[in-house]
């Protein structure tokens, strides 16, 4: 039993570790910008290389 709960924790571990975990994949919603605006939500995409991925914030209606 040990070796099993040993087995899934550094499958969990790993998976964890992998590139990419926690990013956003294809297309950026928004825009690709080197700086994002204060009141909007950034990210990072494959499709903006380098450059952070920048979602406007909805507006709110009058």
């Amino acid at each position: 039993m040990r070796v099993i709960c040993m087995v899934f924790a550094v499958l969990l571990l790993f998976s964890l570790a992998t590139l990419g975990y926690g990013q956003h994949k294809g297309a950026c919603p928004g825009y690709c910008s080197y700086m994002c605006d204060k009141t909007d939500e950034w990210g990072f995409s494959h499709s903006c290389g380098k450059m952070y991925c920048c979602i406007p914030s909805p507006k709110k209606g009058k």
